[in-house]
């Protein structure tokens, strides 16, 4: 990090291409298994619980190695670290079909670990690179997550059928593999390396202490309420309407509308975000549709189409917003990797916490009444961070002591 003197935009088409290519490939090798987990758990005799970590075991690693990831990075510059991470993605997607169970959650965790480093390390080289055009780069990085989670649960299927479930998910290498030769492409064509502080020690040790820092945990509070809203609906939502309405159809179309939906609310943001100084009105637009989305299914279940396409837009907009606000609210690309390390391990602890937490609701309760209702709790909390977080300006030192406000750079 060069303090004191700005370093220009670099960011061109060519890497702006390399950073949507890996926003494709952070969430699709995840999301390709549960299309054909009926397959997996039969030929391999699979338990429901290892089974579901074949999906959840991705989401502790973006919490748990985020510290680690952004450790990494710092080490050998942003750049180099995610390029490793394709890498690893490639070969990891490639391997984990090759035997049993045991090789399957081994590669199933190298997917989680890979994914992490682009989730971390992303944010501070478009903060850096992009310029004024950061907040809207990040919004579209965010919206090709979306769609390439998407497209892997749409052709996973397909795909198995005609040649088996191995090649299925393993098939999802070939995207991982274009986009590291895409990257390491247009990072080495914008003359990219290691950060100076990339060494042991640095500058990179007396920058933001930012787990000290108000601003830093209203915006991993954004993330951390956006993830256990979305977790909590995507294990929930198809149950729900199969209590409510007796419809295992109904509750198969709302997880789709939902899912799909999302893709589109990922590009609100981009779009707007550079309309106002701040975030706030974005923020509680988001917290809006969430609100519509669970107070339509307590009162109205039968009208899901409606409460899905709301909920939809909410969750993609949200996913968008929670990115960008990293970002936007980093002095720097230093400032960003912390921040976004914090974000996301305080972000999808919290994504992983919210299905328990419902789900151990619903037991105690046996309806859905309370776990919506804690969702909207949620929501309110939601309501309040974003209102902090969403204040123009970057977090800055020194620290407020004794309650005073917290500062912000105009």
């Amino acid at each position: 990090m060069n303090q004191g003197r700005p370093e220009p935009a670099r960011g061109g088409g060519l890497l702006l291409a390399g950073v949507l290519l890996t926003g494709l490939n952070l969430r699709g090798a995840i999301a390709a298994v549960s299309p054909v987990l009926p397959e997996v758990r039969a030929e391999l005799g699979l338990s429901p619980t290892v089974a579901g970590l074949l999906t959840t075991l991705p989401v502790l690693c973006f919490a748990a190695l985020a510290p680690a990831a952004a450790w990494f990075g710092r080490r050998v510059g942003a750049e180099r670290a995610v390029l490793a991470g394709l890498v690893t993605l490639a070969v990891a997607t490639a391997v984990r079909v090759l035997d049993g169970a045991a090789v399957l959650l081994a590669g199933t965790f190298l997917i989680g670990a890979a994914m992490t480093l682009g989730n971390v390390l992303l944010p501070p080289v478009v903060k850096r690179d992009f310029g004024p055009r950061a907040g809207t780069v990040t919004g579209l990085y965010t919206g090709t997550l979306a769609a390439g989670a998407a497209a892997a649960a749409a052709l996973t299927a397909p795909i198995a059928t005609l040649w088996g479930w191995r090649a299925g998910l393993a098939c999802w290498a070939v995207l991982a593999v274009v986009a590291a030769a895409v990257w390491g492409w247009a990072t080495r064509a914008a003359g990219a390396g290691p950060s100076p502080d990339a060494g042991a020690g640095g500058s990179g040790d007396s920058g933001l202490r930012v787990w000290r820092h108000r601003g830093a945990w209203a915006v991993s509070g954004v993330l951390a309420l956006q993830s256990a809203l979305y977790y909590a609906v995507t294990a929930w939502l198809p149950s729900l309407l199969v209590d409510e309405l007796g419809s295992v159809d109904a509750g198969a179309a709302a997880a789709t509308t939902f899912q799909l939906i999302g893709i589109p609310g990922t590009l609100l943001v981009p779009a707007l975000v550079g309309r106002w100084a701040g975030q706030r009105g974005l923020g509680l637009a988001v917290v809006a549709g969430w609100a519509v989305l669970l107070v339509g299914l307590l009162a109205a279940p039968a009208a899901w189409p409606v409460w899905a396409v709301v909920g939809g837009l909410a969750q993609g907009a949200g996913l968008s917003l929670a990115f960008t606000l990293v970002v936007l609210r980093s002095a720097d690309d230093d400032q960003a990797r912390r921040l976004s390390g914090m974000a996301q391990l305080v972000g999808y602890s919290a994504g992983a916490a919210g299905p328990l937490l419902a789900g151990a609701l619903y037991a105690v309760s046996g309806g859905w009444v309370a776990p919506l209702l804690l969702l909207l709790v949620l929501a309110a909390g939601y309501a309040g961070v974003v209102l902090v977080a969403g204040r123009p300006g970057t977090l800055t030192e020194p620290l407020p002591s004794h309650g005073s406000p917290v500062r912000t750079r105009r």
